[in-house]
């Protein structure tokens, strides 16, 4: 195993460490301007497909080329019920304060609109509910971010590294789709208000990442990053329907 402290030549870190890294990070910003700027109609169709199929490519890949095994990515019954509880207990501590934030924008004076979904998206409200988010985004994007990434970062360098660069990582993913929720979903106008929300997002992007990040080092197990990220997910769009 090579830690960042071995006595080894730059070319040598550089080969084993950075390239692999940098090859799967340069793959997945591709892809991910790929997804994101598709059709409307095309990405509400596919997103949950092609997401499953790279994340298939990636885990693949990860244990031939990164040679990382089930219990580095965190998919193992060790620890299950404490993560799933941890998860669940996540999901309160961040949604309370979401709503909270919700219902006082509009007595703030902040003028947001009713949110809007992509037409497809908005046909199969109860799909994008329990299956395009749990499954398509949550599921998805942890086994990315606290599975594949964290475990293949674990090994090279120290904990505070890992939870860091996964969780800026993890950010960096959201500047699109945080751009689309302000601009599109929430139809924000005012440019102060489109710009302080957009950092927000990315912010809590951010965030969110070192917490899921956090579940996974207290319990050595994936399962509550991907409940809580789901949820956290879904509840906040159920609460925005319903606020306004």
């Amino acid at each position: 195993m090579l830690k960042s402290s071995d006595n080894a030549s730059p070319d040598s870190i550089f080969s084993q460490v950075v390239k692999p890294g940098f090859l799967l990070a340069f793959f997945l910003f591709a892809y991910n301007n790929v997804v994101n700027f598709m059709p409307a109609t095309l990405h509400g169709y596919l997103y949950i497909w092609m997401n499953l199929a790279v994340l298939g490519l990636v885990w693949l890949w990860s244990r031939k080329y990164l040679s990382l095994t089930a219990s580095d990515i965190g998919w193992t019954k060790q620890n299950l019920g404490k993560s799933v509880l941890y998860g669940l207990g996540l999901s309160a501590v961040v949604v309370l304060p979401f709503v909270i934030l919700l219902c006082l924008l509009p007595v703030l004076g902040f003028d947001v609109k009713t949110p809007r979904l992509e037409a497809v998206a908005r046909d199969i409200f109860w799909w994008r509910i329990f299956v395009r988010i749990p499954i398509g985004t949550a599921f998805f994007e942890e086994m990315l971010f606290r599975g594949i990434f964290y475990g293949y970062l674990m090994k090279r360098m120290s904990q505070a590294k890992t939870i860091l660069i996964t969780s800026l990582f993890f950010a960096f993913w959201h500047i699109i789709p945080a751009y689309e929720v302000v601009s599109q979903h929430l139809q924000v106008t005012s440019a102060g208000m489109f710009l302080g929300l957009w950092f927000v997002l990315m912010l809590g992007s951010f965030v969110g990442g070192v917490l899921f990040a956090w579940i996974r080092y207290r319990t050595r197990n994936i399962a509550g990053c991907i409940i809580a990220h789901a949820l956290i997910n879904v509840l906040s769009l159920l609460s925005a329907s319903i606020v306004w």
